[in-house]
C-alpha cells in the first residue's frame, strides 16, 4: 500500500477496525485495585484512626518523607511509629558527620510533621550503620 492510500478505505485494515469496535471487559477487581493504588500514592503524612479520632503519623508516609529530605550521604533504612514516637534508622556514608546529619534530619522531619494540626510526635533519628562512599 502506498503512503498516499487512505487506510479508512483499504480492506486490509478491516480486522483492525473490527478489533477497535469490540468491547473488552474489565477484569474482575481491576478498578478496585487501581483505586487502592492511587489512594496509597496520595497518602498524607497523617492518618486519623476511627477508634481514637486523633491524628497520627503513618510509617509509610514518614518513610517517604524522610527519604525525600535526607541529606546526601544519609540513607533511611527503617521507620517505626509507636504512639507518638517516630524512630528513624539511618545509615550514613563514611566521612559524613553522623551526629550532625541525624540531628538535621530529626529537625526537618519534626518541622514537616508540625505543619499538620493536632499531630504531636517525638522524632528520634538513630545512626545504625556506616556505608562506603
Amino acid at each position: 500500500m502506498a503512503d498516499t492510500e487512505d487506510p479508512e478505505r483499504d480492506p486490509r485494515w478491516d480486522a483492525v477496525r473490527a478489533a477497535g469496535r469490540r468491547r473488552v471487559p474489565t477484569p474482575p477487581g481491576l478498578v478496585e485495585r487501581v483505586l487502592r493504588a492511587v489512594a496509597r500514592g496520595r497518602r498524607t503524612p497523617v492518618d486519623v484512626p476511627r477508634e481514637t479520632g486523633r491524628p497520627r503519623v503513618t510509617e509509610d508516609a514518614v518513610t517517604r518523607l524522610a527519604r525525600t529530605i535526607a541529606a546526601d550521604g544519609v540513607r533511611v533504612t527503617a521507620v517505626t511509629v509507636d504512639g507518638d514516637v517516630v524512630r528513624v534508622l539511618v545509615s550514613v556514608r563514611s566521612g559524613v558527620a553522623a551526629g550532625e546529619a541525624a540531628e538535621a534530619l530529626r529537625r526537618d522531619i519534626t518541622a514537616r510533621l508540625a505543619r499538620h494540626p493536632g499531630v504531636t510526635s517525638v522524632v528520634n533519628v538513630h545512626v545504625v550503620d556506616v556505608h562506603p562512599g
